[in-house]
């Protein structure tokens, strides 16, 4: 708890945030309030005074931008906190947050993603925004969507967060249904950032994105076919530069055919096995199985497995492997996700 002396100054200081301030006196106020949001009974005090939070909120719109970065500031160090992140969705801050953020004018989106990634990021306070998203307006989604898409062409960290964002929305069912619409097609403008270089975070959010889409097991033979054609965006990222032989090589999808000894596989083991993760998903059905089997995936993973020195990557590779060359389950237990399976070979 804030000592009985923070507790005083904090509350002459209220007064003082108010528009009607001069700059300067919000801003040395404010300056005051951002130090007590990064210890802990200084959270705890404006958790218990929610008078402040709703003030912070309204600061992210002050005309000095000095005032609105550090309020900003402010409202990262709150929403990182799953209890204060619950206060803050009371204020109805989505949807000016995300207004801000498609706005082209804006100066502080980097930070604007950093605070919607972290109001969402706990499955509770993720179901308060979209439902406040929903409610609004599903293109809400879509634009956000674009505007990820758009900024990524152009020195701007503000996507790091926005595929954080996103793929935090995707563990809500309605927010897998709205990136899985087919006549939006988000999924294929998102598909080519599994091999985005320049950044883990827009790799991570993206190819989480896409795992858990894959859990939407109607969804498995739209995202195989031609029009999404989901397969080699999760496998090149796993292929390395190992010679095949001709035979190997000409089943494989032609992205996978022939690729330079010099190739490497996506750094980051945590997003290898999501990767992984998102192909075992797509191993559930019986289609999903024979695409995978007509392509030679079992080649990929091969080498891979071979290649991992990860042990959960490693783990989830060989779940996929015991698959591929299983034999096939009898007539009416073809879908995995719906049938008791070995602990070994597990969809969830």
């Amino acid at each position: 708890m804030a000592t009985s002396i923070e507790e005083k100054q904090a509350t002459e200081l209220l007064g003082f945030l108010k528009q009607s301030e001069r700059g300067d006196v919000r801003y040395f106020a404010l300056d005051y309030i951002l130090g007590l949001t990064v210890t802990e009974s200084g959270q705890q005090f404006l958790k218990n005074n929610e008078e402040f939070l709703s003030q912070l909120c309204k600061l992210t719109r002050d005309s000095n931008e000095k005032i609105s970065s550090d309020a900003y500031s402010a409202l990262i160090n709150l929403s990182a906190v799953p209890a204060l992140a619950e206060k803050l969705l009371k204020f109805k801050i989505i949807i000016p947050l995300v207004d801000y953020l498609l706005n082209e004018n804006s100066i502080h989106t980097d930070k604007c993603a950093v605070v919607l990634s972290n109001l969402t990021r706990t499955e509770s306070t993720c179901e308060i925004a979209l439902n406040e998203l929903l409610a609004a307006s599903p293109d809400y989604v879509y634009r956000v969507v674009e505007r990820f898409c758009e900024s990524s062409l152009v020195s701007d960290s503000s996507p790091d967060s926005l595929a954080l964002f996103m793929s935090n929305l995707t563990q809500m069912k309605k927010g897998r249904e709205l990136m899985l619409d087919r006549k939006r097609c988000v999924i294929q403008r998102l598909l080519p950032f599994t091999q985005h270089k320049s950044s883990l975070n827009r790799r991570g959010g993206v190819v989480t994105i896409l795992k858990n889409c894959c859990f939407e097991t109607d969804t498995h033979d739209w995202l195989l076919n031609d029009e999404v054609d989901i397969l080699p965006h999760l496998l090149l990222p796993l292929a390395g530069g190992e010679e095949l032989t001709e035979e190997e090589t000409d089943k494989l999808p032609p992205d996978l055919q022939y690729l330079d000894e010099s190739k490497e596989r996506e750094t980051d083991p945590d997003i290898r096995n999501m990767l992984l993760e998102s192909l075992l998903q797509l191993l559930a059905t019986k289609n999903g199985r024979t695409i995978m089997r007509d392509k030679n995936v079992y080649i990929i993973l091969r080498e891979l497995h071979n290649w991992e020195k990860d042990e959960t990557a490693q783990a989830t590779c060989l779940k996929c492997i015991h698959i591929l060359i299983g034999e096939e389950p009898e007539p009416g237990m073809e879908n995995l996700r719906e049938v008791v399976i070995p602990d070994n070979i597990k969809f969830d």
